[in-house]
């Protein structure tokens, strides 16, 4: 019976000059090693964003990258441990990236319906468009043409954006008589 670690080097020796079956040997041996050491490294807000066999692979891709490296490791728990670190320095670095960068936070991330109702309050604009400002200003132009001098300024006042205070404090007239005068005039413009 070959000793353990004479079958490790050999194992090793055999995956650098290229032998997939040897690969796959080595896959077998240490696969749930570096599938456990992913799960457990995981951040559970990125577990539904990446499956842990994603990390596995990037894991054999970077140590089948560099097979020469493999003449570092004399024992197999060495390899083990360096495969584990490995697994753990690739999702630690996945998992600040996801955490903690602005472009791909997950914490800044918003559900469909959440963006939905952001979109729909963006599109409501608290001005009215240009058009209906022109619009109301030609109705209010029709309605004020025969009236008083001093109705046709409170009119003016208030499209300019001026407040009933205001309105009043120009006019040297009571604030009521200034929402007086618009809201007859308002009612007089529905009928």
């Amino acid at each position: 019976m070959p000793r353990p670690d004479f079958d490790f080097r050999d194992l090793m020796d055999q995956i650098r000059n290229g032998s997939e079956e040897a690969a796959w040997d080595l896959v077998d041996r240490y696969g749930e090693r570096v599938r456990r050491a992913v799960r457990r490294s995981l951040n559970h807000q990125l577990r539904s964003k990446f499956d842990s066999m994603d990390f596995v692979q990037l894991v054999w891709s970077s140590l089948f990258r560099t097979r020469k490296q493999l003449t570092r490791f004399d024992q197999p728990d060495e390899l083990a441990a360096f495969l584990v670190t490995m697994a753990r320095n690739k999702v630690g670095m996945e998992v600040r990236r996801r955490l903690s960068t602005e472009k791909y936070n997950v914490n800044k991330e918003q559900s469909l319906e959440e963006r939905r109702a952001e979109v729909r309050m963006d599109a409501v604009d608290p001005q009215p468009p240009p058009i209906e400002v022109a619009i109301a200003r030609e109705r209010w132009h029709r309605i004020v043409e025969n009236q008083p001098e001093h109705y046709r300024k409170i009119v003016e006042l208030r499209l300019r954006g001026n407040t009933y205070q205001e309105i009043a404090d120009e006019l040297g007239i009571a604030e009521s008589t200034a929402r007086r005068v618009l809201q007859r005039l308002s009612r007089e413009s529905v009928v």
